[in-house]
C-alpha cells in the first residue's frame, strides 16, 4: 500500500486529502477499536485466576464476542453503524502483564493475527502492533516486523508496565524504532500503577471516567517533563479521550511550570510544555464524543490534531456515532476529524 503523499511546502493537510481522497463523501475513520485473541485471553485468565476485575484484563462478560471477532461480524456491526474504517488494536492491557517471552510470543501471534485480517478486508480495517515493552530490544524488532513486513501503522501501549512508564531511558530503544519508523505510538489506558492506585481505586465508580485519564495523562506529562521529545524530536504520541484531560489543563501547565521551575532550581526544558503537546501530540474523541469538550480541544489544538475513535467494542458504536454526527461542525472540521487526520497519521491511502 503506498504511502499518503506529505504536503509540500506552501501547501496544508486538507490540500493533500482533497487531491488523493477522491470519494464524494466523507468516510468515517475510527481510530481505537478493540480486539483480542484467544490466547491472550487465556494467558490473562491463568494470571487472575479466572477472576474478572479492573486488573484482570478482558477475561469473561458481554465484551468478549466482539473482542474475538474481527471478521465478518464485525464489519457487518460497522455497515450498521456507519463506521468506514476501524484502526485495530489488542485490548488492554495488551501483552504488558506477562514474562518477556510470553509477551513477546503473544505479541507475535496477536499481529500475525491482526494482519490476517486486514489482508482480509484491506478496504475496512488498518492496525497497530503490540510489542512487549518489558523487553524493549526485543520489541523494538517486533514493532519493525509489524511495521515493514506485515503493514501495521504504528505501536500501542497501555500506559505503565510493571508500573515503570516511557520516560525511563530503558524504553529508548523501542522509541528509537518508533521514531526510526516514521509510525505513531498510542498510549491507551489500564488501571492505574502502583503509585496512583490507592488514590484513584478507592473511588468506585470513577475507574473508567477518571482515574484512567489521569493514569495516562500523567504518563503523557512525564514524557514531556523527561526531555524525551528533546531526545526523539519527530516522535508522535496519540491520546484517546481527547487527550485525557491535558489539552484543557495547558494554559495553566504553561503558566505554573516557569514558577515551579524557579523555585526548586531545575533546568527548564527549552521550550513550554504545551508546545510539545501541539507539535507531538494528535488526540482521539473515543469516550469524548460530546459537543462541549470536542469544541474546545478544536479551539485549542485545532481540527488536524483531532480524530474520531468509537472505542468499540468498550462503547455502544452505533449510539456514539450517532453522538458524533449531532456535534455542530463545519464541514471541514467534519472532513478533517472524521477522516483526514487519521489518514495523516496512520499513512492510510484511499
Amino acid at each position: 500500500m503506498p504511502p499518503v503523499r506529505q504536503p509540500s511546502c506552501g501547501e496544508d493537510d486538507d490540500a493533500v486529502g482533497r487531491n488523493d481522497v477522491t470519494q464524494t463523501r466523507t468516510r468515517l475513520i475510527s481510530v481505537e477499536e478493540g480486539f483480542i485473541i484467544p490466547e491472550v485471553v487465556d494467558e490473562l485468565r491463568r494470571l487472575a485466576g479466572g477472576v474478572p476485575s479492573m486488573k484482570s484484563g478482558p477475561i469473561a462478560g458481554p465484551f468478549m464476542p466482539k473482542l474475538l471477532d474481527i471478521g465478518a461480524g464485525r464489519i457487518a456491526e460497522m455497515d450498521a453503524d456507519g463506521v468506514d474504517i476501524q484502526i485495530l488494536s489488542l485490548s488492554a492491557p495488551g501483552v504488558q502483564k506477562f514474562d518477556p517471552d510470553t509477551a513477546l510470543s503473544l505479541a507475535r501471534l496477536a499481529n500475525d493475527s491482526l494482519s490476517g485480517a486486514i489482508k482480509a478486508h484491506p478496504d475496512r480495517f488498518a492496525g497497530l502492533a503490540v510489542a512487549p515493552p518489558q523487553a524493549p530490544a526485543e520489541a523494538a524488532k517486533e514493532l519493525e516486523r509489524a511495521v515493514t513486513k506485515l503493514g501495521l501503522k504504528g505501536l500501542i501501549v497501555n500506559s505503565h508496565t510493571g508500573d515503570e512508564y516511557l520516560d525511563d531511558p530503558k524504553f529508548c530503544p523501542l522509541l528509537e524504532a518508533v521514531e526510526a519508523l516514521g509510525v505513531p505510538l498510542y498510549i491507551h489506558p489500564r488501571e492505574p500503577g502502583a503509585g496512583l492506585w490507592d488514590g484513584l481505586m478507592a473511588m468506585t465508580g470513577f475507574t473508567v471516567g477518571w482515574a484512567y485519564a489521569v493514569e495516562t495523562g500523567t504518563h503523557a506529562l512525564r514524557m514531556i517533563a523527561a526531555g524525551v521529545f528533546e531526545r526523539f524530536p519527530k516522535l508522535q504520541i496519540v491520546l484517546g479521550h481527547l487527550g485525557e484531560g491535558i489539552p484543557f489543563m495547558l494554559q495553566r501547565i504553561d503558566n505554573r511550570y516557569p514558577f515551579e521551575i524557579g523555585v526548586t532550581g531545575r533546568t527548564p526544558l527549552p521550550r513550554k510544555p504545551s508546545e510539545y503537546f501541539r507539535t507531538n501530540f494528535t488526540v482521539a474523541t473515543s469516550g469524548m464524543n460530546f459537543a462541549a469538550p470536542m469544541r474546545a480541544a478544536i479551539d485549542i489544538l485545532g481540527a488536524d490534531r483531532i480524530m474520531f475513535a468509537a472505542d468499540h467494542p468498550m462503547e455502544d458504536q452505533k449510539a456514539v456515532v450517532e453522538e458524533y454526527l449531532a456535534i455542530p461542525l463545519t464541514d471541514a472540521e467534519r472532513r478533517q476529524i472524521s477522516e483526514l487526520t487519521a489518514r495523516r497519521v496512520f499513512k492510510i491511502a484511499v
